[in-house]
């Protein structure tokens, strides 16, 4: 039983690892312009969020997010977060010598690590999608809660590492890159962010 619980929780880890959202296309763009140190940042910032939701859901508290009201203001903040890293990625221009990797600015590790953390927790998305599991799981009559934990903990590890191994070769292949490809790259992923973080807006406010 605890094989399966830790085969069920890789799965779930790598189906979380290969799907495209906000939090996957924002480490994208933070490691290809900041460096892998602020890809990584932001990566333990996600973790931490997700162990805090799954903590949340595991404990009740989450059921607070059903409340209509509370949907509502997540996803306008949630939303809101989205377009403003999507306009200052579209809109942000790197000097001249920081192009040149004449200035080499020390990263803000707290910084990145609160940017992922409330990235990816302020996604009404995420927040649903563990309660989801958390119930299903913990419904499951033949596992202990030990079984739930190596579970989560599994699946959780697997979508962390792959998150370090997407901020790492995001890094590589922009350092292969021309400024003006990267520049279109970073538009792109900036405009995906815009996009949806509207989306998070339209759904608060209309469904």
């Amino acid at each position: 039983m605890i094989l399966k619980a830790i085969f069920q929780g890789f799965a779930l880890g790598f189906v979380l690892a290969i799907q495209p959202g906000p939090s996957f296309f924002t480490l994208l763009e933070t490691s290809s312009k900041k460096g892998f140190k602020s890809g990584l940042a932001l990566a333990i910032g996600i973790f931490i969020s997700d162990i805090i939701c799954v903590l949340l859901c595991y404990l009740g508290v989450a059921q607070l997010f059903e409340n209509p009201h509370n949907k509502t203001y997540i996803g306008l903040i949630g939303g809101g977060i989205l377009i403003i890293f999507g306009l200052i990625s579209i809109l942000h221009k790197k000097k001249e010598e920081e192009e040149l990797g004449i200035v080499i600015k020390a990263v803000n590790v707290p910084l990145y690590i609160t940017k992922g953390f409330f990235l990816n927790m302020l996604n009404p998305a995420v927040i649903f999608f563990w309660l989801l599991w958390v119930g299903t799981i913990s419904s499951n009559k033949e596992y202990t809660h030990i079984h739930v934990i190596l579970f989560f903990a599994t699946s959780l590890s697997i979508v962390f590492i792959t998150d370090v191994l997407k901020a790492y070769f995001a890094n590589k292949i922009s350092k292969r890159l021309s400024h003006q490809v990267l520049r279109k790259v970073s538009v792109l992923l900036g405009t995906i962010l815009v996009g949806i973080g509207i989306v998070f807006i339209i759904r608060a406010l209309y469904y």
